[in-house]
């Protein structure tokens, strides 16, 4: 429900994990950029804490606009990476088994949004590798203007339940853990919005267009474009009026010659 109170409907993608073994970077990067083209809301999650090695697990930001075009073929350059915002989902990342307290350097206490927010700051000096972790910092910032963190403990302190998690029942994890992930649950639902593109939600059938398009060229070693996406929708989305307005036209003759 909505906090109006009416219903929604939530398409779930889960998509694998980052790093496989048996898959080289540009896979990983095909895969975060067919779920950051689909989703209205995008979860990340990690494990321990955001520190720089949990940011550079990201570095592939840098090559989203390489993997996802705005514009049609020809016409991409000089596309400023704050025009992708517009497009892209809001994002969350999620901390799992987090075990650090949240607190600032001054020992108040602060939010996991906060928390987020500090670990994108600016980091000082002007060698290559600072510039490198300045620029996945500038590039998650450009690319996702909403944007929060939840952090979560881990669900048990046993190491032989842990393995067996799946088969866990929610009544005997941590009280806190259930909390935090009841948390979680009601800040998605609260905050989930329909797919728009240039302002416009999609249906069902236009969303099943837009997925068909981006697999259908990233398939074909192509570079997924949101611009003739959005075409291919609107071309479907007007052959569809055009077949409606045929067959009401057709039953109106029947009954007035009938």
């Amino acid at each position: 429900m909505t906090p109006e109170g009416d219903p929604i409907n939530v398409i779930i993608l889960d998509t694998e994990g980052l790093g496989a073994l048996d898959e080289d970077s540009n896979h990983d990067v095909r895969i975060f950029s067919l779920a950051i083209l689909l989703s209205s809301f995008f979860i990340y999650n990690s494990v321990g804490s955001i520190d720089e090695n949990a940011l550079q697990n990201l570095s592939l930001v840098i090559n989203l606009t390489k993997h996802i075009q705005i514009k049609s073929a020809g016409l991409q350059e000089d596309i400023d990476p704050e025009e992708y915002a517009k497009y892209f989902p809001s994002f969350m990342w999620v901390v799992r088994d987090f075990t650090l307290q949240l607190v600032d350097q001054e020992g108040e206490s602060m939010s996991a949004k906060e928390y987020l927010e500090k670990a994108l700051q600016t980091q000082k000096g002007f060698s290559d590798s600072v510039e490198q972790k300045n620029r996945i910092r500038r590039l998650l910032k450009s690319f996702f203007h909403e944007r929060d963190c939840v952090t979560m403990i881990r669900p048990l302190t046993n190491e032989e339940k842990l393995q067996n998690l799946i088969n866990i029942p929610m009544d005997e994890l941590r009280s806190e853990f259930v909390e935090q992930v009841l948390n979680v649950r009601r800040k998605v639902l609260q905050r989930v919005k329909p797919k728009k593109i240039n302002g416009k939600p999609l249906n069902g059938m236009m969303f099943w267009n837009l997925m068909t398009s981006y697999v259908e060229a990233i398939n074909k070693g192509a570079i997924p474009s949101i611009e003739s996406s959005w075409a291919y929708i609107c071309k479907n989305e007007c052959l569809k009026a055009l077949e409606e307005s045929y067959d009401i036209f057709q039953r109106s003759m029947s009954e007035e010659m009938a």
